[in-house]
């Protein structure tokens, strides 16, 4: 009789392992936001121009491992799976930076906080207010920013960028892929108001 029992128990402990197992959660996918070499053909150099890159400001709902998209006007969705490979607030202000030596010509581009040796001339504020869409269909990127002067501590230009970029293509490596896009037009902006002011 416990010969029966203990061959019960340990079927029973199997179809439960077994059972779990069959359960396992998906494996994750990591994504990370890009900067284009193919911006060097719209550079306009200031080689000599040192600039710093933030704080950036990200709406606390996308500053998360998982990546966020938007079902509705007033609805998100958190994907589980699909995750950042690193810090998305990071990853947004290390991508403007690489943005912005490339449009510039110059590698005196530091992304805050940065060493005293580092300390730049006009430094980037960057507020986003926006930065989500649809998966497979567009995202939208609004943003303030504004240049300083570090010496002075005066802000020298502050603009608005608001723009929504199609997704082309289906699948979650297309929509980050668009969010590179969107902040590399922003880093275009950013650009030419650096080249307005260093003009003056």
């Amino acid at each position: 009789m416990r010969k029966a029992v203990s061959i019960t128990l340990l079927l029973a402990g199997l179809c439960f392992v077994l059972t779990a197992c069959g359960k396992m959660s998906p494996s994750s996918s990591y994504y990370v936001l890009t900067s284009s070499s193919q911006m060097a053909s719209q550079a306009q150099p200031l080689s000599d121009l040192s600039v710093g890159v933030g704080p950036v400001i990200v709406p606390g709902h996308l500053d998360r491992a998982q990546i966020v998209t938007t079902t509705g006007q007033n609805s998100i969705t958190i994907h589980e799976y699909q995750r950042w490979g690193d810090s998305f607030k990071s990853q947004v202000e290390e991508t403007l930076a690489e943005n912005i030596s490339i449009l510039l010509q110059t590698p005196k581009v530091a992304v805050y906080p940065w060493e005293r040796a580092q300390r730049p001339e006009y430094q980037i504020y960057v507020t986003i207010r926006r930065f989500e869409g649809k998966a497979n269909i567009d995202v939208t990127l609004d943003a303030i920013w504004q240049i300083v002067d570090v010496d002075t501590d005066k802000s020298l230009l502050t603009r608005h960028f608001v723009q929504t970029f199609p997704v082309t293509g289906d699948t979650m490596s297309a929509y980050v892929q668009t969010q590179s896009d969107a902040l590399e037009a922003l880093s275009q902006e950013v650009a030419k108001g650096l080249h307005s002011v260093a003009a003056q």
